[in-house]
């Protein structure tokens, strides 16, 4: 099997996480579905979402209520792509037994790639 068998999937897979997790409501049919809705502040947001801000996605409500590190990752599409392109291709190379230098060559076109196919999609929506 060729590393680009897995790699194209690898883009693609990245791409289809950033356009559920940002252009989405996956976050609060989950916790509805599992109960979960004190833990992922479901209602904290539907009431921040009808008071403040009618526009507000749950990524930038995550932001904007609990700013820090972690939850700029969640909400900038530049840096989630970034942080999952580059743990997506860690896997990669770990399970396939290669060399960590094919991941720097690998890296830029896997970012670029999945960042841009993210794009289309969102202005496509």
């Amino acid at each position: 099997m060729n590393i680009t068998d897995l790699n194209v999937p690898l883009i693609l897979y990245v791409s289809f996480f950033m356009v559920v997790w940002f252009e989405s409501d996956i976050v609060q049919t989950i916790a509805k579905i599992f109960n979960l809705k004190s833990v992922l502040k479901i209602e904290e947001f539907t009431e921040h979402k009808n008071n403040v801000d009618l526009m507000c996605t749950y990524p930038d409500f995550l932001y904007n209520r609990y700013p820090g590190y972690i939850t700029k990752l969640l909400s900038c599409p530049i840096c989630l792509c970034f942080w999952s392109t580059l743990f997506s291709i860690n896997i990669l190379l770990y399970i396939m037994d290669l060399s960590y230098l094919l991941g720097l060559a690998m890296f830029p076109i896997n970012y670029i790639s999945s960042l841009i196919i993210y794009l289309i999609v969102k202005k496509l929506l």
